[in-house]
């Protein structure tokens, strides 16, 4: 389907995915107990055999203030540790959303960003790493619009209240109380995905049926990256909530094969 001369091969024929990871993510910096090293540990550890790691750079306070006032970002500037790791985890999405005009990308990343908005945050979010990927490559006029499906338990109301006055971009939040019905709404979701630059996708594993969400299978992360990747050739992912911490690996390294399955 899709032609990734940057991508290495692992044996079987299937590609390892470019995934944006640092271990400044491992930094246990202040924040709630839930959303806490372990989760990029975990995932890490689960999807060494088929990613391609990479370091991300941090993000410039120039593509922060694409997305965030000057005041928000004082805010989260006062504790010198949270800015750091928030920095590097909105690079991180910076250099997915680039990559993914390549090829297929995963930004294995924290803190989490749909919960901050232009003027906000919470949520565990500081900065909102999807938006200021895409603006950033809007800024730069690497893309000229974008679609986000953000699959997370939680409305991503930072998201929407970044992109909702800007005809470039589309935010589609799937809800849904059952998991035939979330399955179909992000088919839905994706009907027009070919006709945008770029896909990017907000992805919380709180959505498991172990998890806050009750609602989807290990496999079903699978089906989804798979219909995701498939939809566009130029997708990637963010890592968002997930907090199931003993099938949080599994569920991250099930998404990733969705993707290669989508890639052969």
């Amino acid at each position: 389907m899709f032609d990734f001369s940057e991508a290495l091969w692992l044996k079987g024929g299937m590609k390892k995915i470019p995934v944006l990871y640092s271990d400044d993510f491992l930094t246990d910096y202040r924040t709630v107990d839930c959303e806490n090293p372990e989760r990029a540990w975990i995932i890490q550890s689960a999807i060494r055999e088929i990613a391609d790691f990479r370091e991300p750079d941090l993000c410039s306070r120039t593509d922060l203030l694409l997305c965030h006032t000057e005041s928000l970002i004082k805010v989260v500037e006062n504790d010198e540790e949270v800015f750091s790791v928030a920095r590097r985890a909105a690079g991180g999405a910076i250099m997915a959303a680039e990559i993914a005009l390549t090829q297929p990308s995963f930004a294995l990343i924290r803190p989490p960003g749909h919960h901050a908005g232009r003027n906000f945050n919470g949520g565990f979010c500081f900065f909102n790493n999807m938006a200021i990927a895409l603006y950033a490559l809007l800024s730069r006029g690497s893309i000229c619009n974008a679609l986000i499906i953000d699959i997370d338990l939680h409305y991503g109301n930072g998201t929407e209240d970044i992109v909702k006055e800007d005809p470039r971009i589309s935010f589609k939040n799937i809800h849904a109380f059952h998991r035939e019905e979330f399955l179909a709404n992000v088919e839905l979701a994706l009907r027009d995905a070919p006709s945008y630059d770029i896909v990017g996708c907000s992805a919380g594993f709180d959505t498991y049926v172990h998890d806050w969400g009750g609602i989807l299978l290990t496999d079903d992360y699978q089906e989804i990256a798979r219909m995701i990747t498939s939809s566009n050739p130029h997708t990637f992912t963010i890592l968002e909530g997930g907090y199931y911490i003993s099938d949080l690996g599994k569920n991250a390294a099930s998404y990733l094969k969705g993707v290669q399955e989508a890639c052969l």
